[in-house]
Order: C-alpha cells, then structure tokens, then sequence
C-alpha cells in the first residue's frame, strides 16, 4: 500500500511538471505560412520602403517573388522569398545558412526546426542575421547587432522567429 502511494505521488508530480513545461514553452511544432502581400502591408506599416526584387534573381530556378524591405538608413534589412515549392525554399535556406557561416565570424548562433519550418540564428562580430524557412516561404533579415531585438519582434509579427 505504501509503495502504491508512492508510486502515485511521482506520477502526479511527473505530470504536473509536464503541464508547467507545456505552458511555459514557445515551441512551436507547426509554422503558418503568409503570403507576400502580407509581409510587404506589415513592413509599410513598420515604415519600411519596399522593393520587388524578383527581376534580380530570375536565374533562382523556382523563385516566385523576392521581396526587400529596409528602412531609411539600410541599417534594418528584411527580405521575404516565395518559391514554386518547399523543397527549393528549404534548399535555398541551406545555402544562406552556409555562405553565413562561411563569410561571417560567429559569436553565438541558434537553428531549430519544427514540422514546416527552419529557422537560424547568426550573431556576427558587428551584424545580426535571422534566417527562416516556413513551407515554401523564406525570410532573411539582417542588422546590427544592437538592433537583433527590433528584428526579432518584427519576424515575431508574423510567426517567422
């Protein structure tokens, strides 16, 4: 009997423990994807200019759209690409992700992944990079790094962090 009580007792606070866990995680298993319209109506409304770019990278075989956004002084950066698929915008993640960490000094750096999503951070000696991949989306963001914050509640804005 006091072994069943026992026994108990650890059960309920494993599973309490579960449900604080769960209630204080960020993690996300699953991404929403947003279009372009809706990247390029939140960067006006951050005062951001906005470019269509997609005429400079017509040899990006499946690029869709590619999208920048960068306020007065270029110092914020916010790019946002639409592919044919998911498998190019994944592909294409890996190789910002690689020519990042080949070009720059990393001082801290962070990756995770969920079901439709990758997302990479990169602190560099001066700039701040945020890479993320939602289906068949990708967004690029880059700073400095006293501006990470900025650019991380902007890609929070819309479920891209």
């Amino acid at each position: 009997m006091m072994f069943r009580r026992a026994y108990i007792n650890i059960a309920v606070l494993f599973l309490i423990a579960i449900a604080v866990c769960g209630m204080t995680s960020h993690f996300e298993i699953k991404k929403q994807v947003i279009a372009k319209e809706q990247f390029i109506d939140l960067a006006s409304r951050e005062g951001f200019d906005v470019q269509d770019d997609t005429k400079l990278y017509e040899q990006v075989m499946g690029l869709d759209s590619a999208i920048r956004a960068y306020n007065n002084d270029r110092s914020l950066v916010y790019e946002f690409y639409t592919f044919d698929n998911n498998d190019r915008a994944d592909a294409e993640f890996d190789i910002v992700r690689k020519t990042l960490d080949d070009m720059f000094v990393t001082t801290e750096d962070a990756s995770y992944a969920g079901e439709n999503y990758l997302v990479y951070q990169m602190t560099g000696a001066r700039e701040f990079h945020h890479l993320c991949a939602v289906d068949n989306t990708l967004f690029y963001a880059k700073s400095a790094n006293e501006n990470k914050e900025i650019v991380r509640d902007f890609a929070k804005e819309f479920g891209y962090n």
